[in-house]
């Protein structure tokens, strides 16, 4: 279950910490949090942890309608369990137990409240002996007092190892107090994890800037979020306010009723105004002392001379209240306010009809908010500027719908850019501006239909050679699964030659960022000096968007690890703090990085989040998919590699009708970690067609070849291994470390193939040595498992243990999970000595009791030790180990059957 959860990794850590950390008298967690943000799916996850470990777990999930009633949550909590330890209570407290549950025997007897309590710790002192135990108790703000009070009672004189999980709203119970607790807020989702969240539950993607509305109205709620995305369309109008469904507005309403209409209409105007100083909503008329009620309320806050929303909710439903008098509270806001972007917008929702004056203003207010970063605000000011235009004007109108269609693309509502841009191509009289439109819309469409507008827009623009650099530009990119990246990079070049013709250097930095990129794909050797080119002229330009672009294409030639990953850092910044979709291609270049510098937990988080950017933008193009998948495969997450390729190359057939290469390369190097060489072969084969096919002569770029030569290795067919490898190195361009350590390490796969031992034991050192050099620690660990495994054949244990060894740790500091199985499976092979006989026979003692799930006290009693004594011991093993808590030694380890017998404590690796 706790893979579903999305956004909540956090929590979960510190959900797990909890029930691994040792106790020896009752402690809790507490949830806590705002109705709808998580609780109840956060403390269920406890609860099926807590199963999944083995700890008893007593349940219980009270209602408000229960709180009357006597002993509900006991009955609940028992239920299942109490038949295993109520024979060994005293007849007394057996009978009072009976009595308050109900049960057949016993009822119409009187409740003897002493009795019940001490039973109750009875009972819980029973369990725990046993076996660890969880309370667990969802809305426990509504458990019965009756309830309450005997378990109160019993958790103070308890002394077993009891651990309580409670979630309850924000005011805290009285149970909670009668023992150690630690409280966990639960905060609001991130966008990110809204999202994933809204595209899970409902089945399809919301733009970025509607997606970011939906965040900000429901406060991160999960549940007000769910509420408010379930009612909004496909193209919402960033005019007009997201609609509150009727399940929240009543929710809300209740907050509302019974405040004054002085306040009410104070509050109406701190909605229409966001967030207002105190002294502009005097300016507007309003008595500071009218807002009181709603402070004392909760629904308003003073904060350092502002009005804040408790909850943006209750903003929501008091503007949607104003109805036609909504034009009348802007008008009276557009005459207060100074800021040029806030009156301006203000003066937009104040007006009906098409009004020159307000349009042009809207004009002006909209690059000024593009100046400033805020990209949504500049989208909304564009369209409004549109619709305020009137129909006489006709160049003026096709200008701004143009112009609010980009600013719509900037901001990430795609849909909408998509739509204004349809809508104006099918007007007539369009004249100059229909080249225009046409490259705007390619930049919105899949690559298929992209070619064939950006050709007719090419036919349109024979006049204007700067629009002309622009199309040969966004042609470049369109062509190359079509044409293949030459073709591609002939366009790009002409984008350059018109880009100078014009002397434009956004123009040139465009192109060259092009050239840049399809060029490392071909081998161009004067890559480096496009991409140097492009950050000179960028920097003498101070334009932010053409830093940001050149730095990208700078990273594409380094070979310096710190500086790429500084420089990403950097653009990634800027572009997180403008909202820019820049961020997201930062964040997909730092995912391969990290993944070739062996940070492959870190590369996965960037390739995640770079993901939910781009199809938070409406980007799902199969590049997307891309770093995910590759990153997954290599830590051995191979369904979820499987998946991300297998959608990549269903829309790759939708959207340009082929297949992308490096995701079927990706299914070929999962098939062969699957021990499945056929069926790795037929993608491997797939692969190199199309990488022939596009023109791609780096071999950088084909970083699965490797595999392919295994798996032809695995299946006899040497001599077709050898033309791939020979083909593979002629590709290789000049100062290629990393690619000159594969092939050695290839080289010596097909002389150990050949049955030259020696021959392969001699390339594969050489090869640990050069992935050594290159920081390819993946690589040196690949080419330590194939050393040992000849020196194994060489019967040279000892050494093929060591290199073994080395390959393995290895494979699970990188968290190559397929690859550390392989691992273990030669060392198994091998025999001799294990892992764990570094551990004296003390701590080996030790630490199979703990495998088992014991306490410290109850090890210490069954090796009759102190319980200080089986601390040391057992801090010992997590050193010599390397693992960190009770649960990872359980999980990773079992006791071997003959030393379990005595008691001994050793221990074999378990896969």
């Amino acid at each position: 279950m706790t893979d579903q959860i999305v956004g909540r990794d956090s929590e979960l850590g510190e959900i797990y910490a909890f029930l691994d950390g040792s106790v020896e008298s009752p402690a809790g967690l507490v949830l806590e949090g705002e109705p709808g943000i998580g609780k109840s799916t956060l403390w269920l996850a406890a609860v099926t942890t807590a199963r999944e470990r083995g700890f008893v777990v007593l349940v219980a999930s009270p209602a408000e309608a229960e709180r009357g009633l006597a002993h509900v949550g006991l009955g609940d909590l028992f239920d299942g369990v109490l038949d295993h330890v109520i024979g060994e209570l005293s007849p007394p407290r057996r009978r009072a137990l009976e009595v308050a549950l109900l049960r057949d025997d016993a009822a119409g007897d009187a409740t003897d409240d002493r009795a019940l309590a001490v039973a109750v710790h009875d009972v819980l002192n029973l369990l725990s002996k046993r076996k660890p135990v969880v309370v667990a108790i969802d809305d426990v703000q509504w458990l019965d007092a009756s309830s309450a009070s005997t378990l109160a009672f019993a958790l103070r004189r308890l002394n077993g190892p009891v651990r309580l999980v409670f979630a309850r709203r924000l005011e805290p119970s009285e149970l909670e107090q009668s023992v150690d607790v630690e409280r966990l807020r639960v905060g609001p989702l991130s966008v990110g994890a809204l999202h994933r969240l809204l595209h899970d539950r409902l089945g399809r993607p919301f733009a970025r800037q509607t997606l970011l509305r939906i965040h900000e109205r429901s406060g991160g709620n999960p549940f007000f979020a769910l509420e408010l995305a379930r009612v909004l369309g496909e193209d919402v109008d960033p005019l007009e306010p997201l609609p509150v469904p009727e399940s929240l507005e009543e929710l809300v309403r209740t907050r509302l009723a019974g405040l004054p209409t002085t306040t009410r209409d104070a509050l109406a105007l701190a909605a229409a105004l966001g967030a207002p100083s105190e002294s502009l909503l005097e300016r507007a008329g309003v008595e500071p002392r009218s807002l009181d009620p709603a402070v004392e309320a909760h629904i308003v806050e003073r904060e350092s001379g502002a009005i804040r929303f408790t909850h943006p909710l209750l903003s929501s439903v008091l503007y949607n209240d104003l109805g036609a008098e909504r034009r009348g509270v802007h008008e009276r806001v557009a005459a207060i306010v100074r800021d040029p972007v806030m009156r301006a917008r203000h003066l937009a929702l104040a007006t009906d009809e098409p009004d020159p004056a307000v349009a042009a203003a809207l004009d002006d207010a909209s690059a000024i908010a593009a100046a400033r970063g805020a990209s949504a605000s500049a989208a909304e000011l564009a369209e409004a500027a549109l619709r305020l235009t009137p129909s006489r004007e006709v160049g003026e109108r096709h200008r701004r719908a143009l112009a609010a269609a980009r600013a719509h693309r900037a901001s990430g509502e795609w849909t909408r850019a998509r739509t204004i841009a349809i809508d104006l191509l099918a007007q007539s009289r369009l004249g100059a501006s229909r080249a225009d439109v046409l490259l705007l819309l390619a930049e919105l469409e899949g690559l298929g239909r992209a070619v064939a507008l950006l050709e007719e827009a090419l036919l349109e623009a024979t006049s204007r050679p700067a629009l002309q650099a622009a199309i040969q530009c966004q042609l470049a990119f369109s062509t190359r699964f079509a044409k293949g990246f030459d073709v591609a990079l002939e366009h790009a070049c002409a984008s350059l030659e018109l880009a100078d013709e014009v002397d434009d250097d956004a123009l040139r930095v465009d192109a060259l960022e092009m050239m840049t990129f399809l060029g490392s794909y071909v081998g161009d050797p004067e890559v480096t000096a496009y991409a140097e080119r492009a950050h000179e002229i960028a920097l003498a330009t101070g334009d932010r968007r053409l830093l940001r672009k050149a730095r990208l294409s700078l990273v594409e030639t380094m070979d310096n690890n710190d500086l790429a990953r500084a420089l990403l850092e950097r653009v990634y910044e800027e572009a997180h703090e403008r909202d820019d979709l820049s961020a997201a291609e930062a964040l997909y270049r730092l995912a391969w990085l990290e993944l070739w510098a062996g940070r492959w937990e870190l590369a996965a988080e960037y390739a995640e989040r770079s993901y939910d950017l781009r199809t938070q933008y409406g980007l799902e193009v199969p590049g997307a998919h891309l770093p995910i998948a590759v990153v997954a495969a290599h830590r051995g997450r191979l369904e979820l590699a499987r998946a991300h390729s297998e959608r990549s190359l269903k829309l790759g057939e939708e959207q340009f009708g082929r297949h992308t290469p490096v995701h079927v390369g990706t299914l070929g190097f999962v098939a062969m970690q699957s021990g499945d060489p056929q069926t790795a072969l037929r993608w491997f084969a797939e692969a190199e067609a199309v990488t022939t096919r596009l023109g791609w002569r780096d071999a950088g770029r084909r970083w699965w070849v490797v595999d392919q030569i295994e798996a032809l290795l695995a299946l006899e067919r040497v001599d077709e291994a050898v033309r791939v490898l020979e083909s593979w190195e002629t590709e290789r361009r000049a100062g290629d470390d990393r690619t000159l350590a594969s092939t050695t390490r290839c080289r010596g796969l097909v002389a150990a193939a050949r049955g030259d031992v020696a021959e392969a034991a001699a390339l594969f050192e050489d090869a640990v040595e050069r992935h050594e050099q290159a920081a390819d620690s993946f690589g040196r660990a690949r080419a330590l498992l194939a050393l040992g495994v000849v020196r194994r054949r060489e019967r040279q244990k000892r050494a093929a243990r060591e290199a073994i060894a080395a390959a393995l740790e290895g494979f699970e500091r990188l968290g190559a999970a397929t690859w550390a199985e392989k691992a273990r499976a030669e060392l198994g092979r091998i025999g001799g000595r294990r892992r764990e006989q570094g551990l004296t026979a003390a701590e080996r003692r030790v630490a199979a009791l703990v495998a088992e799930g014991r306490t410290n006290r109850e090890v210490a009693a069954a090796l009759f030790l102190g319980e200080r004594t089986v601390e040391t011991h057992l801090s010992h093993v997590y050193a010599k180990l390397g693992v960190r808590s009770r649960a990872e030694l359980a999980r990773v380890y079992r006791p071997d059957s003959e030393a379990a017998e005595q008691s001994s404590g050793g221990l074999t690796i378990s896969s």
